[in-house]
């Protein structure tokens, strides 16, 4: 019940800044779609071989006085799934996440190419480890429940008016991880902290 409370709140964020935008007659809002490539830092492997979706939508609108201003913000509601692949164990850690990026962003090139960076703040909804099969909670190895500040940087570009690629890599500033101070974790190296770190590619479309 309180995931989904945080998640209706989050939605609530979402549509709270662009009826502002839309009341200033200053925005622009899109949907998006695509593919997560991740790894936990901290954990026993290494390469972006846990695939995940991300899909989400999001507005963004002029900074300044002026309604042609290359400076934008753009606030998000996506989910997004994260995680890892250990190869020597046959261990999958799956971490699905309801996030709100917020970016700061440059538009050039007649507004096609857009630069942005920023902060993704995220609530994991579902965790799941499944190891040699078996499947159980990732709860279990003292994931947290926030990823408080995943950074950010995006790279868009629109081929028409709506139609547009982006990439973006996230790399989480704090540990995900809930670090008690001693020992060693099963899942994880000795109180290091654990970071998500991914790439993803998606498609958009602006409206």
């Amino acid at each position: 019940m309180k995931k989904i409370i945080l998640a209706l709140l989050f939605l609530n964020f979402q549509l709270s800044i662009f009826n502002l935008a839309q009341a200033q007659g200053r925005f622009d809002a899109h949907v998006f779609a695509g593919l997560n490539m991740s790894q936990i830092d901290g954990d026993r492997s290494d390469g972006y071989s846990h695939p995940g979706l991300r899909a989400g939508v999001g507005t963004s609108f002029c900074l300044g006085e002026e309604l042609n201003s290359p400076w934008r913000m753009v606030v998000e509601l996506a989910f997004s799934n994260k995680g890892s692949y250990v190869k020597n164990v046959d261990q999958s850690i799956s971490l699905s996440y309801v996030e709100i990026p917020i970016l700061m962003s440059y538009n050039t090139m007649e507004n096609r190419l857009r630069i942005a960076a920023g902060i993704a703040p995220a609530y994991c909804v579902r965790t799941k480890v499944t190891t040699a099969g078996a499947e159980e909670s990732g709860w279990n190895y003292n994931i947290s429940a926030f990823d408080w500040l995943p950074l950010t940087l995006s790279l868009r570009y629109r081929f028409t008016d709506h139609l547009g690629i982006e990439a973006r890599y996230q790399y989480s500033a704090l540990s995900i991880t809930k670090n008690t101070g001693s020992g060693t974790y099963f899942l994880f190296r000795t109180n290091k902290g654990c970071f998500n770190n991914l790439v993803s590619f998606s498609l958009s479309y602006t409206f």
